[in-house]
């Protein structure tokens, strides 16, 4: 048995070298500003993982564009610079790599088997497949056909709505299942178990920030349990063949590649599928809601929008021209505001090696070197761009019509100089379903103004920002209750 004097010396001695560990932290004259925090080894850990916001853009104000966080014995970059240095970063795929970041989120979040999650080389290959289907017009147009199609049979004259009568619904939960519904069918086709997937993903993502943060599992029992649930049900769904036959190109594509490797039990499958389905909705859901939402809440811009749907449908065919409506400048606009104010990404890569970066605060004139240290990570918070009031006036508020060309240096700053506007990232690493995206989103937007009138009965829900911060499209922080009342008329155009 050890002495209680023993124990205590021990115990000082492990103190006394965290302590002076953490007095020792500092950075060379060429690197960003450190700040450490006042913890030894938590450094500013427990602030950031409270409420990251009103650090980041604190520190933002205080040391400009470029600055160095120690978080829990890492060392964390955040780099908000529009004119250098986010390009050098997203552009450098020697320096820096999005993979050994993706790696760890990976692994965290949707429970990659060890063998896949360790190779790198592997997951590129399929990213690279998932790029080359996704920027493929034809490819992508069968996946959007499907998309409309399931998307319409939840809206058409039998689906529940068929009848509605100023019925009340929350206009978020009718764009999560609608938008999950339509973009699981048209990926995985019709042998998908949506039914016995949607509640566990949808409680799964409810406590996603708890997978993020690493909680034991008695403290995200449910979380653990839901992402169970998914993972069986994906398992099942990719050890039958003759199911996968029936999922779009792309899911098929992927497919094969695992049956091509050693990489073929259902475990492996289940993991890298379930981060698809979750990189097409997680996003793509709120990204919609929040498109309608704001439309539906301003009548002015509703009435317009709907002018212009009702201006792109040919009755003939009873079709819509979608190429018009994806490229009409003010639908365009209302999507653009929509990803700026609300797509709250941490776009992040791992530093390989030292290396030095051009960054300037306020313009080319102050422009200087700085070094990256080699091990720490890069993060590219993309909302100090977008919520920067010097770039958009009212940033924090949604302006349907913003990003018209009327509006140039009016609503938007130095548009030429900065690139101030990065919803997708950048470099080779741009989100590859960045057009789904769209997609999904117009189709949504489109399908639900022409089969109903709806009428908002309360105010909008203000974002979810806090411990979300950095985790995608934000989603609201309660439901929001709108009247529906199906239309007996069709939509006609404006005069």
């Amino acid at each position: 048995m050890f002495s209680l004097e023993f124990i205590v010396t021990v115990v000082a001695i492990v103190l006394s070298g965290v302590i002076l560990q953490h007095l020792l932290l500092s950075a060379k004259k060429d690197e960003p500003p450190f700040i450490k925090g006042r913890l030894p080894f938590l450094g500013s850990a427990l602030s950031f993982a409270r409420d990251p916001y009103p650090l980041l853009h604190g520190l933002q104000k205080k040391y400009g564009k470029i600055f160095t966080l120690y978080l829990a014995g890492e060392r964390m970059t955040f780099l908000s610079d529009p004119i250098f240095g986010n390009r050098q970063a997203w552009n450098n795929n020697t320096s820096v790599s999005l993979a050994l970041f993706q790696q760890y989120i990976a692994q965290t979040l949707f429970s990659f088997t060890k063998s896949v999650g360790a190779d790198l080389e592997f997951q590129d290959k399929l990213a690279k497949k998932v790029t080359s289907v996704l920027s493929s017009k034809p490819l992508l147009a069968d996946i959007t056909r499907s998309l409309r199609t399931a998307y319409l049979s939840l809206v058409d004259n039998n689906s529940q709505y068929a009848n509605c009568d100023e019925e009340v619904i929350d206009l978020y939960e009718y764009c999560r299942h609608n938008v999950y519904y339509s973009s699981a069918r048209a990926l995985f086709g019709p042998g998908f178990p949506f039914d016995e997937i949607y509640q566990p993903y949808i409680r799964f993502e409810d406590d996603i920030t708890k997978f993020v943060k690493r909680y034991p599992r008695f403290l995200n029992r449910g979380g653990y349990n839901a992402r169970q649930k998914v993972l069986e049900a994906l398992g099942s769904f990719v050890a039958d063949p003759s199911k996968v036959a029936q999922s779009s190109v792309l899911v098929r594509s992927l497919y094969d590649i695992f049956m091509a490797s050693t990489y073929k039990s259902p475990a492996d499958l289940a993991g890298y599928f379930f981060a698809i389905i979750f990189a097409s909705k997680s996003n793509s859901v709120p990204a919609a809601f929040w498109v309608l939402a704001n439309i539906v809440a301003d009548a002015g811009l509703k009435a317009e929008i709907e002018g212009i749907i009702a201006k792109h449908y040919d009755s003939e065919s009873d079709e819509f021209e979608w190429t018009a409506l994806l490229e009409d400048p003010l639908i365009t606009s209302c999507f653009k505001e929509t990803l700026r104010l609300n797509a709250n990404v941490l776009s992040g890569r791992r530093v390989m090696h030292d290396f030095t970066i051009k960054v300037a605060n306020q313009s080319e004139d102050d422009a200087k070197d700085v070094r990256l240290r080699a091990g720490s990570t890069i993060m590219m918070p993309l909302n100090m761009l977008h919520w920067n009031a010097d770039i958009y006036p009212d940033s924090m508020k949604w302006i349907g019509k913003r990003f018209l060309e009327e509006n140039k240096d009016v609503l938007i700053r130095n548009a030429d100089k900065w690139r101030s506007y990065a919803p997708w990232g950048g470099g080779a690493h741009i989100c590859p379903g960045r057009y789904l995206a769209v997609y999904e989103v117009v189709i949504q937007l489109v399908y639900t103004l022409t089969r109903f009138d709806v009428e908002p009965i309360e105010d909008l829900p203000a974002p979810i920002i806090g411990d979300r911060y950095g985790g995608g499209v934000l989603k609201p922080e309660r439901g929001y209750r709108v009247k529906f009342t199906r239309r007996k008329t069709p939509l006609m155009p404006a005069a």
